[in-house]
Parts: C-alpha cells; structure tokens; sequence
C-alpha cells in the first residue's frame, strides 16, 4: 500500500509538503504542487481519512438519519441535503431509523464515533429522546419535519399545520361534511400539527373530528380503513364520506383498503393526504394531496448547519415553508 513517505520520495520533498498538498494547497509553490499531484496521480496514493480528520479537527462529513427512507418525502429532503453537502465538500452519511428509538441511537452513536461535523435529524417520538447524546458531544444539529420543544435547535419544517386546515376547507368546499382523518405516529409534531389544522377547520364549520391514530406507513392506513369498513358493516359506526389521510403511504394503504372492500373513489368516498409521488401524479393525477417542498427542506437544513459550522453561538432558526394545495379527481364530487 502506498504511503505518504512514498509519494514525498518519488515527488522529491518533504512529507510536510505533500501533507500541505492536502490540507493547504494555497500555501505551496505552484511548481511544487504540481510535482506532488504527479506524484499521487502516478502512485494512486489515496490519503487515509481518519488521519486527516484528526490532523484538520474535522471530517467534511455529515449524517442525515431520517425517519423511514423508503417514504418519497424523505428521498426528496435526503436530495436537496447532498446536493448543498456536495457543493460544499461534504460526504453525506445516510440513516433509516424506522421510527425506533434504539435504531435511531445506534446511527447517532455510530456517526459520532466517525467524527462527523454535523446532523441532520428527523426525530422519532419517544418518551426519552436521542438528542442528548449529540448534545452532549457538541454535534451542531438541525431537526426536519419535526420539533422537539425541549431542545433549542436549528428547524426546518413544512407548514402543515396550514396544509391540515386548507385540505379540509377544501373538502368541505366539495361538499362533504363527514372527514375523517386517519394514520401518523401519535405525539410526532408534524402530526400534532396536521390534525390541529384539520381539527381547527372542522370547528369552524360546526363540525365534530373524528381520527384514528397509527403509523405513518401504508400498512397502517390499510389496517385502519380496513377496521374502520369492518366496524361500519357490524352497524357499529357509519362511514364517512371523505378521508384525510396523515401522508401518502397511509393514503395508498386507505387507497387499497377500499379497493378491497369495493369502495369507489371519489364516487362512494373522497381520500386525500399529505405529500406527494411525482411520479405517480405525472402518470395518473389522482390523488388530491397537500404538497410539502421536501427538496427545498433539505436544502435549508444543510445551509442551515454550514451557517452552524462558521457561527456555533448565533440564535437559532426555525424555518417553516409553505405548503400547496393540489386538486385532482379523487376529492371531486361526481356532475
């Protein structure tokens, strides 16, 4: 394996320079760089990361743990982190916590002990959070999606609390007036948020709520919807006329429920949700969704942790962005 020692001797300097080559390229001779680039380019020396690292006081990397990394909203936040982090000089670092404490430790306690700058979290919910071993070791961290009251941290966040009330404003405005909303992972803000916006809107118009909690993911919806049919042809409950489901993989799930049961949408129930599938409402817009700008999330996070990077001791920020209404057929009442 070819060391440092080795590409100094073939460019003819000191191992300081070809170091400097590395860490401080500015402060060589142009001649003298270019001996040394030679030098690593004919010898196919690759400097070792960690030695660096512990020579610079930092990795050029970050680590992005996100809640559920098959979900298309995190795909899209994980895109607009690397492309900052890549312009940057950044490597990304990639974690699915699955919405469980012990995983989401595991990663934190992992990444720390690779020595990365920075995260970028989406917390998961839980009595006893994670972030005191990043506070702990002075990691500069930014939450997504989610807040945590208790910890004054840098914020990015889409304004669902806004996208909760304008879906449900529009679904009454279609004329229905049984919504029911459905999915999210109880105490999680972003949910606490989407259902206070629905709840607020329901209010207004002199109407009761009525929800039914699980996860955010597509078995959840199918289990609920499926219940919540089961319990209406027992003559338990009736159905409700119109679904808001808490994100898009418990909207296909509510989707698939129905199919199963023979339950027509919009024409015998509207479903709607929250996020989007580009490329599912290219090939076929059906799903009325309020769409968050999940790019644009992870842009702000990482610009929000390089600011951190330069100013360790300036406020921090909570950045909430806006959030679209999107109509298409599976909340339009028939002719």
């Amino acid at each position: 394996m070819t060391t440092i020692s080795d590409v100094a001797v073939h460019a003819g300097v000191s191992v300081m320079t070809v170091s400097r080559y590395f860490n401080d390229p500015t402060k060589l001779a142009a001649a003298t760089f270019e001996r040394v680039k030679l030098a690593v380019d004919e010898l196919g020396y690759v400097p070792n990361a960690t030695a660096r690292s512990l020579i610079r006081g930092r990795s050029d990397t970050i680590a992005l743990v996100v809640a559920d990394i098959r979900h298309p909203f995190f795909i899209a936040i994980a895109r607009g982190v690397e492309d900052v982090a890549q312009a940057a000089k950044y490597v990304l670092f990639l974690g699915n916590s699955h919405e469980t404490l012990a995983r989401e430790r595991q990663y934190l306690e992992t990444v720390i002990s690779r020595r990365v700058d920075g995260v970028i979290l989406a917390p998961t919910h839980g009595k006893r959070h994670n972030l005191e071993v990043l506070r702990q070791r002075g990691v500069p961290t930014v939450l997504i999606d989610r807040r945590l009251p208790d910890y004054d941290l840098d914020v990015v966040r889409g304004d669902t609390f806004t996208g909760g009330r304008i879906l449900t404003e529009h679904l009454l405005a279609e004329g229905y007036r049984d919504i029911a909303f459905v999915g999210g992972t109880p105490g999680v803000s972003s949910l606490v948020d989407r259902l206070g916006g629905y709840e607020r809107a329901m209010a207004a118009a002199g109407l009761a709520p009525r929800s039914m909690l699980g996860r955010y993911d597509q078995a959840s919806g199918e289990k609920l919807v499926g219940a919540m049919v089961a319990a209406a042809r027992r003559g338990e409950a009736s159905l409700p006329d119109a679904l808001i489901a808490a994100n898009n993989m418990v909207a296909l799930g509510a989707l698939l429920a129905l199919r199963r049961h023979g339950i027509r949408v919009p024409e015998d129930m509207a479903v709607a949700g929250f996020d989007d599938f580009d490329i599912a409402s290219q090939l076929d817009p059906f799903l009325t969704v309020v769409r968050q700008p999940a790019y644009e999330i992870g842009r702000e996070a990482m610009q929000l942790l390089l600011r951190r990077f330069e100013d360790a001791d300036r406020p921090t920020e909570e950045r909430v962005l806006p959030v679209e209404l999107v109509v298409r057929r599976s909340t339009r009442r028939a002719p």
